[in-house]
């Protein structure tokens, strides 16, 4: 009997999925915020618990434990990273190499006064030890707990940067220096940008602490349990990799990315052309669009306004979650968000000192989410708290009752998410009529069908796994590793031979480094599979684009680069390709879930019944039918008005509307 376990670490819930045994099993846990490998060891014992097995049989019996986390995206909202020191280009100081006068990340999570700067040794014959020391020891001085070393053009020889590390390193022994690493941008990023290598060695060292804390706690955490193989972080580019392979940066976005990597698999399954997912849970909505079976993949990313090469799925971020606080915004208009509630205090409702009112606060009002069966009812939501804090923050301010300003709320949050899906939509020049909607997260229930009739978009899908389904989405992600070169290769459309071959020794290179860490994983090399991206330079832009072969063997294997490139850049046949950058990636299947299928057993879903609530439609509340997600069989059918509830997800059933049960248990929101 082997077990999957797959775990997301969100802002206010931490979710699990759990397969094995010819079962599935969800869990959902508090996120502790304190302490992140407490609340993945509190949702493993949970999943055991599901199962009727103590912990230790549980993880010796475990075939893969993945982990995604918010907790770099946390870390960036909260400001909380340590101190950091950077070493930078004589000349740079104020620019940090960008076009900008000031770099958007001084101040923000590096002060200006940490930033000091060595003279450029190129062609020199390298830096000393007089030049290196005096702002080694300016920056300890300062309180450094990290330091970047991001010299100018390190990408193309990182000499300069490894002498920084290797003096600071003779000077301070380990027992002495501590706990302040030297980080190089060469060994983050192989960017030809100096700006957005530095961007990216200054994110990574601003996670980088805490991340490796907790990840390592985990990892120890559960071998002193009975597991006996890596734990497995998901990437935001679509992939998983072991502690020790993983930068900090690239979890960034991870568990939004993983709910776009769940919808990907699940219009495979349906075969569906244009999906567009959306993930509302605790702090925020996320959105992502699947064209033909794929996500969109992007080598360039904005990350709080600051500039950064990191290859990752396209993801959308929307301030717009369950705990998201709400303000009145004199007659007749509320804002809600960017800023949340979080896990503590969070919404009002959740009785741990929330004072403001938020989204979820407006549904208990509304009488969408029933306040006795909040999680099954492990938590009892106090209704009379929410009342009180929409009343005095935003209805009596406006003079409307609580229950229109509770309406205010929703329509804002159903708003702002139909504005990101909408303007998405037409930006990447598609017809929102002929998409789908995957809807998930906790709270995505509560709003996919206002979402989707403001967009346009006539069919909706609830997944049975809706509130964990970033967790889902991890399941289905493999072994990933990504290996990059800077090359600059020119590769002419006639075949020459010298030109072949150093491209060939790069790829080869890179492979036998990705044959090396896949071997330390425990993945036989026979069951690695290799793509490439090149990055090419052309005029003054760079196109970033996979290659459709790895290793360049004939004439034939050219010209279907060079047709793959002019098919990216829609341009011209070019007669020469400039190669700026090799990346080589390497993935490894690791366990995957088996969905199981379900037979029709009727329309009538009466078995699920669980009786009735006033809820708020419009503007009056009306009796309405309460459903329970888990007794619905496939092919039941649920006419609206109505509500869909489980112990972790609500969905709303507006009046001419249908909900069907499909043959995986989804649900399927139709048009009456």
């Amino acid at each position: 009997m082997k077990f999957i376990i797959d775990i997301d670490n969100g802002g206010t819930f931490t979710d699990g999925f759990f397969t094995g045994d010819g079962r599935i099993e969800r869990v959902k846990v508090d996120t502790t915020p304190h302490d992140l490998s407490e609340c993945f060891l509190k949702c493993i014992e949970e999943g055991a618990r599901k199962f009727g097995m103590s912990v230790p049989r549980l993880l010796h019996e475990t075939e893969v434990i993945r982990f995604s986390t918010t907790h770099a995206t946390n870390t960036l909202i909260q400001r909380s990273g340590p101190r950091l020191g950077l070493i930078i280009t004589r000349g740079f100081e104020k620019n940090i190499y960008s076009s900008d006068d000031k770099s958007p990340v001084l101040d923000f999570i590096i002060p200006s006064e940490m930033v000091v700067s060595v003279e450029s040794q190129a062609g020199k014959g390298g830096l000393d030890r007089e030049q290196v020391m005096p702002p080694v020891r300016s920056l300890l001085g300062r309180g450094a707990r990290i330091i970047v070393v991001s010299l100018q053009n390190s990408h193309v020889d990182p000499a300069d940067e490894k002498r920084i590390r290797q003096i600071a390193d003779d000077d301070y022994p380990k027992h002495y220096l501590g706990a302040v690493p030297l980080l190089l941008s060469s060994e983050i990023s192989t960017a030809n940008d100096n700006a957005a290598r530095t961007n990216v060695a200054l994110l990574n060292a601003y996670f980088h602490p805490d991340m490796v804390s907790f990840l390592y706690k985990a990892e120890d955490d559960v071998r002193n349990l009975g597991y006996r193989k890596p734990l497995l972080v998901v990437h935001a580019d679509s992939g998983v990799a072991r502690i020790a392979k993983t930068t900090a940066i690239m979890t960034y976005n991870s568990g939004p990315s993983a709910g776009v990597m769940g919808t990907t698999y699940m219009s495979k399954i349906y075969n569906l052309p244009y999906v567009v997912s959306m993930d509302i849970g605790g702090t925020s909505a996320d959105i992502g669009l699947i064209i033909d079976g794929k996500h969109g993949y992007k080598r360039e990313a904005s990350i709080e306004g600051i500039s950064v090469m990191l290859p990752s799925i396209e993801v959308y971020p929307v301030a717009a979650g369950g705990g998201s606080i709400a303000r009145s915004k004199g007659e007749n208009r509320v804002s809600v968000g960017p800023d949340s509630a979080g896990a503590i205090p969070g919404p009002a409702c959740y009785s741990l000192g929330g004072v403001e009112a938020t989204a979820t606060d407006a549904c208990v009002v509304l009488g969408y989410i029933d306040p006795d069966y909040f999680l099954g009812g492990k938590r009892r939501l106090d209704s009379s708290l929410a009342r009180e804090v929409i009343d005095e923050n935003i209805a009596r301010p406006s003079g409307f009752s609580v229950e229109q300003c509770s309406r205010l709320i929703t329509e804002k949050m159903e708003d702002t998410c139909a504005q990101s899906i909408n303007r998405l939509i037409k930006e990447k020049g598609y017809n929102p009529n002929d998409f789908v909607l995957f809807s998930f997260g906790g709270a995505g229930g509560l709003y996919c069908c206002a979402v989707a009739d403001k967009v346009g978009i006539p069919k909706i899908y609830c997944s049975q796994f809706s509130s964990v389904f970033s967790a889902f989405g991890s399941s289905c992600a493999d072994v990933l590793h990504s290996y990059e070169s800077f090359s600059r290769i020119s590769i002419k459309r006639q075949i020459i031979q010298s030109q072949i071959q150093k491209f060939n020794e790069v790829v080869k290179r890179l492979m036998n480094s990705a044959w090396r860490d896949m071997r330390g994983e425990g993945f036989p090399p026979e069951k690695v599979s290799f793509s490439t991206e090149l990055e090419i330079e052309s005029g003054n832009t760079t196109v970033l684009f996979e290659s459709p072969v790895t290793l360049i063997n004939g004439q034939e294997d050219i010209d279907n680069i060079f047709s793959a490139f002019t098919g990216q850049n829609n341009d011209s046949p070019a007669a020469e390709l400039n190669i700026l950058n090799i990346r080589l990636r390497a993935r490894s299947p690791a366990a995957h879930q088996e969905l199981p299928v379900y037979e029709s057993v009727g329309e009538n879903p009466e078995e699920a019944l669980k009786g009735t609530r006033d809820v708020y439609w419009k503007d009056s509340y009306i009796p309405t039918l309460i459903y329970e997600q888990a007794r619905l069989k496939c092919g039941n059918v649920v006419l609206g008005p109505a509500i869909i509830e489980s112990d972790d997800t609500t969905i709303l059933i507006p009046a001419h509307k249908k909900y069907t049960v499909d043959y995986l248990l989804n649900g399927v929101i139709e048009p009456a």
